[in-house]
C-alpha cells in the first residue's frame, strides 16, 4: 500500500488555528487505497493550536493581527515534514489549500514539491 502525507486538520484533527479542523469526506474516501500520514508542519514547528492566523507575504509568513514573524517555524515544519516524507519513501501529499503552510503557494508545499513529491490540494 502506497504512503502519502495528508494535512492532519483534513483528517478530522483540531490542529488549525482556530482549534478546528477541515475535515474532507470525498478526500477520505479517496485514501482508502493509502497508507495515510497525517502531517500538521504550523504544529511541527512549535506553534500552538489553537493560534493567531497567518498569512504568507512574499518569503515570510506573518500573524494577521501583532504583525508577528512566524517564518522560522513554519520552516522548521516544512523542514519536518520534508524529512518524514524522506525517511517514509513518499512521493505524494494531499494538502489543504489556502493555508501559508499546506497551501499552494505554502511554504511546506514549496519544500515538497521542490524535492520531487507530488501534491495535490483540498
Amino acid at each position: 500500500m502506497k504512503r502519502v502525507l495528508v494535512s492532519a486538520c483534513l483528517l478530522g484533527i483540531n490542529c488549525r488555528y482556530d482549534g478546528k479542523n477541515k475535515l474532507n469526506e470525498v478526500l477520505l474516501e479517496m485514501l482508502k487505497t493509502y497508507e495515510v500520514i497525517p502531517i500538521c508542519p504550523e504544529t511541527e514547528g512549535g506553534l500552538p493550536t489553537p493560534r493567531e492566523p497567518a498569512t504568507r507575504e512574499g518569503d515570510k509568513v506573518i500573524t494577521n493581527f501583532t504583525k508577528r514573524d512566524v517564518t522560522p517555524f513554519f520552516k522548521l515544519g516544512a523542514l519536518k515534514t520534508l524529512e518524514k516524507a524522506k525517511k517514509l519513501g513518499i512521493k505524494k501529499a494531499f494538502l489543504k489549500s489556502k493555508s501559508p503552510s499546506c497551501g499552494e503557494n505554502g511554504i511546506t508545499a514549496q519544500k515538497l514539491m521542490e524535492n520531487g513529491i507530488k501534491v495535490e490540494w483540498f
